[in-house]
């Protein structure tokens, strides 16, 4: 059976590799069929010299060890070593970092032949194998395909791979996971195929079938997960959301309105969004801009439409817009006062810091229908926050709101009339489409990349010395003396938020000095709400010039007479991250600059990617490949398990599968 616990004697091995499987959470044959390889060998031609190697691709061939050494590094790092030589004579090597185990094995083969399998690289004339796999059994030379599996803390991935033919025998068990009619639409193997082909394969041929068909499965239940949710939040909210049809003179309206033309983007993103209140059940879609790229113009048409639209069919509705921070509550309000007033619409900020009596006339007003539009914070998720007629609910930046705290406006708990609001929700990181359809795949997507065509490309430039950076300096000051204003950035350090503070203590008392005849000051995150609140007031009437702050100015954050952006430290941030800090500035008339310092002596190749694009998805597609979403975007908090076989950047196949699961509700 596939639960069967993995023994000694099944492995035929000893007790401390069975327990250092375990540690790795493999305990049944499932558990270990489960784990796939990472690559395939190919050892239906082997080569035998050196010159035959090709540069660009994996090698598989035949050498003889001559010897090899294991030393420290100067980052204490293990270096194994090894000289090699082929069948004429020619010397190479091959390097290995903390593979402790391996130099210990291949000690006992000096002098013998070995197979090295991996990329060479070519410099100073010298080939160098970098972390080739070993194969010291000759007997898999020609002929074969090998799987090659990772290694486990000190189980070597040859062990893996020798051990899965005592398990062979189960695959036979293994059950169906895919609908019947998915498996005849693509003409799929049977999975228990797929897993024979991904273990034993005969061919590459048998590694394409089992590949496309695994990772589809895997993809799929992800996204069957996510989509389901969606859809089953629709029938709980079905006649229970208020239906409002597309007026497009309002719209049209609306827009006249505004000063300026809406991009290609923007409108499809709008038009998406009043097609989903048409419904009768709750509307659940989540609108990814990049920064500067205007989400907050598309959201506030969508706003007006819905209240004038509710108001005409007699059932006037409110509108709830929860974000993070006061900073940002704050800005909404005061960038939809004009339009929501040339529209008589009435509108209040509620938010930690609102007073005891404001906070009670607020509520009671809210309760008794007489706002149309509340902006807050989480004060607006308190237990004795009641709405009239709440039908529209806008979350910005979702993801740093806990479930419940989003569940209270999103199922309208605190609502009299038991109405369940049309829900947007609003994130300003740039996300890879296919991470972000994966990770929300319970909502609809809407997307905006496009640039406003009046909003002007942000200079940026890595300072790689001190003279780079003393220019900079000069450049700022002049920039200071015709009245612009600068962000000066320091990083989080996650490990220590002392340290944190430190780093900005320190930056601000070197602006200080540089540049004494200007205000600097000085925002962090052990501030009160108020003392921030006042900063930013500062900054944003150029009461303040330069502002040394640590990442607290990440989001919502918008001084248009901003236009140097300064990051110290800045490898330490993800592009994506340093991308965010950018869209602080460049928000206003003038030409804008964002500078980059990082630490002497860092690399700085990564850093380059900044000068060359603008592009928020582009750069997130870099983190994406650099890093792995695990890291970048939080995934695993996310709740997206680690993903075996499948690639996340496959857009294809993920809108492929999306499509496919979307077609099977429907014909429900």
């Amino acid at each position: 059976m596939l639960t069967t616990p993995l023994t000694k004697s099944l492995l035929r091995t000893t007790d401390n590799y069975i327990k250092a499987l375990e540690k790795w959470g493999i305990k049944t044959v499932a558990d270990m069929l489960l784990f796939f390889p990472r690559d395939f060998e190919d050892r239906t031609e082997v080569l035998d010299s050196f010159s035959l190697v090709n540069l660009k691709e994996k090698n598989t061939i035949l050498v003889t060890l001559l010897s090899i050494d294991t030393t420290r590094t100067s980052g204490n790092k293990l270096l194994s070593k090894a000289v090699i030589e082929d069948k004429n004579g020619f010397l190479a090597e091959a390097v290995w970092f903390n593979r402790k185990y391996l130099a210990s094995q291949l000690g006992a083969y000096k002098s013998k032949k070995v197979i090295l399998s991996g990329k060479v690289k070519y410099n100073y004339g010298k080939v160098t194998f970098n972390s080739p796999e070993v194969e010291t059994d000759l007997s898999k030379i020609w002929g074969s395909i090998v799987p090659i599996y990772s290694d486990m803390n000190y189980i070597p991935g040859r062990w893996i791979e020798s051990k899965m033919w005592n398990l062979e025998k189960y695959i036979s068990e293994i059950p169906e996971t895919l609908p019947e009619a998915i498996l005849k639409k693509y003409k799929f193997i049977s999975r228990k195929e797929a897993f024979h082909k991904i273990h034993f394969p005969k061919n590459s041929n048998d590694i394409d079938l089992a590949q496309y068909r695994l990772a589809y499965e895997e993809l799929y239940h992800i996204n069957y997960q996510a989509i389901s949710s969606k859809h089953k939040k629709f029938d709980e909210s079905e006649w229970k959301s208020f239906a409002m049809p597309l007026d497009a003179e309002l719209v049209k309206e609306i827009m006249s309105h505004i000063p300026f033309e809406l991009t290609w983007g923007q409108k499809v993103a709008l038009f998406q969004v009043l097609k989903d209140m048409e419904k009768s059940h709750s509307m659940q879609r989540l609108l990814e801009w990049d920064v500067g790229t205007g989400k907050t113009i598309v959201s506030l048409i969508a706003i007006i439409h819905s209240i004038k639209v509710s108001e005409k069919l007699g059932q006037k509705i409110q509108v709830a817009i929860m974000a993070p921070t006061e900073i940002l509550a704050r800005q909404h309000f005061i960038s939809t006062q004009k339009l929501l007033i040339e529209f008589q619409l009435t509108s209040h900020l509620l938010v930690g810091s609102t007073t005891a009596k404001q906070k009670k006339d607020i509520k009671q007003e809210l309760k008794a229908g007489h706002v149309d539009v509340i902006i807050g914070t989480h004060a607006l998720v308190q237990e004795d926050v009641y709405f009239s007629n709440l039908g529209f609910v806008i979350i910005d930046e979702q993801h740093r709101f806990g479930v419940k705290q989003r569940e209270v406006l999103e199922w309208g708990w605190g609502n009299k009339n038991h109405l369940v609001p049309h829900n947007l929700n609003m994130t300003a990181t740039p996300i890879p489409r296919t991470l972000a359809l994966t990770l929300y795949g319970d909502q609809d997507l809407s997307i905006i990349s496009e640039y406003p065509k009046w909003r002007k490309e942000i200079y940026t430039k890595v300072a790689k010395n001190d003279t780079q950076r003393q220019e900079i300096e000069r450049f700022v000051r002049n920039e200071l003396e015709k009245g612009r204003q600068v962000f000066w950035i320091s990083p989080l350090v996650e490990e220590s938020e002392k340290i944190d503070l430190a780093n900005a203590m320190s930056t601000y008392e070197s602006l200080v000095s540089i540049f004494q005849w200007f205000q600097v000051g000085l925002l962090h995150w052990k501030m009160k709400a108020k003392e921030k609140e006042q900063i930013m007031k500062d900054f944003s009437e150029n009461k303040i010039q330069v502002l040394s702050s640590t990442s607290v100015v990440e989001v919502g954050v918008d001084v248009p007479n901003a236009t140097i952006m300064c990051i110290e430290w800045a490898e330490r941030f993800w592009l994506s991250q340093l991308h965010q800090f950018r869209g602080r500035v460049g928000r206003g008339e003038y030409q804008s600059y964002c500078y980059l310092f990082p630490t002497t002596g860092q690399p700085t190749d990564r850093l380059k990617a900044m000068e060359q694009t603008n592009n928020g998805f582009e750069l997130s597609e870099i983190d994406l490949e650099i890093r792995g979403p695990g890291e970048v975007y939080g995934v695993r908090q996310s709740g997206l398990p680690d993903l075996k076989i499948a690639d996340m950047t496959d857009l294809q196949l993920v809108s492929q599968i999306r499509e496919d699961i979307e077609e099977m509700f429907e014909e429900r």
